[in-house]
């Protein structure tokens, strides 16, 4: 029998069978020191949650955030800042999948996601030596917690963000074990699409550039290869961004459909038309990636620091002393067990879990925002190493029993938790919503008045389900939108059409509001 190459041997985590100067020799799968009865763990552990989620998905378009991704991929448009050119591109290919519509597909787009970044995180621990079933247990557990959980149904930007970043230090790190290029290249492009629409993710890139320098010493890499893969990683690293910028620079334009930089200029008025040559489009690609609309949230100084810092810990559901006790023991083992079996790992993870506070820390986030997720991810993998010397990877047949046990508990939780969990797929479904404003139907040349949240599945509505270019949604605050219809005279060479309003409001003397369907018909002096 011919003896295995030093690719197809794997020493017991945290050792090396190579000599000074060499690369140790790694596992070549996740699986390979594992029972053949422990690979069906992970695969039932997702089953199970694609069973409990798909029932809760918003049918259609949703209303918020969600429906300016759903709209945005819908038409080739650009969304809210940094305008997230990445993720649409992606979702515009999902649009064409046959049998679903395109919001829907979005929105399964995005489960995909997040359940792959959990599936990322299980596989990690497992190649850190933690028992499968255990692993897949911790998945059950953390995908219960709300700020996941919502981001499991709802179609939103942070669960991408969180499978590139998971998927890129998952092969980092197996790039660090097994000295492939193809790893590392494929973990710079991830982290690359990340970091071109989440921009905060730029604050993980240090911890990401010295797990690959520590990583690539420690395994024997020579000089020359490791700055050739450094070099080659970092080019990988620009291709997203390069893409974001010219897809936002070329999708710029007032025929563009869904543009959040009109939407924003029609109300205020402070960004030059696109149309005024190549120093206004520059200036608008500036403000829109650097979010600059949003610099008012940004905290000067440290006051304040205790209180997000507090704010934090009850968004990772630490409101208790002992829970925060609990969760930073654990999560302080599993970090010395992961440094003495990975070093690289263990920095890469600290990173990405110290660059999301850090943001949080830094920038007045909504609280419906989840930037915290990768906090959760990292926390996650650390408890399940953090257990592991219990539930390793090779154990004998009573404690795998015993982590079958735990599994099982885990299955049976989530099925009986998921039925009592919020459902923020209702509230955010706007279905209903443009069944019955019906925008297809409108007169000519109608343009209706909208906040920021109602004008996004109208926008869908308009371009997706009906072919109304004529009409006009105007994104406004409420408080805005009679001034905007004193200075509206309607589209070049065509007679203004009639104004409506998605709320009623207190109108001026002279002014009245007509029902109509769930809109608000609005009657001026000057009609």
């Amino acid at each position: 029998m011919p003896t295995p190459t030093a690719r197809e041997q794997e020493p017991s985590p945290g050792n090396s069978t190579a000599r000074p100067g060499q690369t140790p020799s790694v596992e070549p799968r996740a699986w390979s020191r594992t029972a053949w009865v422990d690979r069906f763990a992970l695969p039932i552990a997702v089953t199970l949650l694609l069973i409990c989620t798909i029932p809760r998905l918003p049918p259609g378009v949703c209303f918020g955030d969600a429906g300016d991704l759903q709209a945005a991929a819908a038409t080739l448009g650009i969304a809210h800042p940094p305008g997230y050119a990445g993720y649409v591109s992606l979702g515009f290919l999902l649009t064409w999948l046959p049998g679903v519509s395109p919001a829907y597909a979005v929105t399964l787009g995005c489960l995909a996601a997040g359940l792959a970044a959990l599936a990322l995180g299980a596989l990690m621990q497992i190649r850190l030596g933690t028992n499968a079933w255990i692993a897949a247990a911790l998945t059950l557990a953390i995908a219960g917690h709300p700020r996941l959980w919502v981001n499991l149904v709802v179609a939103e930007v942070y669960a991408p963000s969180l499978a590139f970043v998971a998927g890129g230090a998952y092969l980092l790190f197996k790039y660090v074990r097994l000295r492939y290029r193809r790893d590392l290249l494929l973990a710079a492009l991830l982290v690359g699409v990340a970091f071109a629409n989440r921009p905060p993710v730029g604050l993980a890139l240090p911890a990401f550039g010295l797990a690959l320098w520590l990583g690539g010493r420690r395994t024997g890499g020579k000089r020359p290869s490791l700055l050739r893969d450094i070099v080659l990683a970092a080019v990988c690293l620009l291709v997203p961004c390069l893409y974001s910028c010219g897809y936002l620079y070329v999708r710029d334009t007032a025929a563009t459909p869904c543009n959040y930089i009109e939407h924003y200029n029609a109300e205020f008025g402070t960004l030059p038309p696109p149309d005024a040559g190549t120093h206004a489009k520059l200036q608008r690609l500036a403000w829109l990636t650097t979010g600059r609309q949003f610099r008012g949230l940004m905290a000067r100084g440290s006051g304040g620091l205790p209180g997000r810092v507090h704010w934090l810990t009850n968004q990772l559901g630490l409101k208790h002393d002992a829970a925060f006790v609990i969760a930073a023991i654990a999560v302080a083992f599993g970090l010395v067990f992961t440094y003495r079996r990975c070093p690289a790992c263990a920095i890469l993870l600290a990173g990405i879990a110290l660059a999301a506070a850090a943001f949080v820390c830094r920038y007045r986030v909504y609280d419906t925002a989840a930037d915290v997720l990768p906090i959760l991810f990292v926390g996650t993998v650390l408890v399940g190493v953090a257990v592991s010397p219990l539930f390793p990877t090779e154990t004998g047949w009573w404690r795998r029993g015993v982590a079958v046990g735990i599994f099982l508990a885990a299955c049976v939780w989530t099925v009986y938790d998921a039925r009592g969990r919020p459902d923020p797929a209702a509230a955010a479904d706007a279905t209903a919503f443009v069944r019955t404003a019906d925008v297809g139907t409108l007169p000519a040349n109608a343009v209706v008045f909208s906040s920021w949240a109602e004008s996004l599945p109208l926008r869908y509505a308009q371009h997706v389900l009906a072919d109304r270019a004529d009409i006009r949604i105007v994104t406004a605050g409420p408080s805005r939108w009679i001034a905007l219809a004193q200075d509206y005279a309607g589209p070049p060479g065509r007679q203004p059409g009639p104004l409506y309003l998605t709320e009623r409001i207190a109108v001026p003397p002279g002014y009245s509001l007509t029902p109509y369907r769930n809109l608000w018909r609005l009657e001026s002096p000057s009609r």
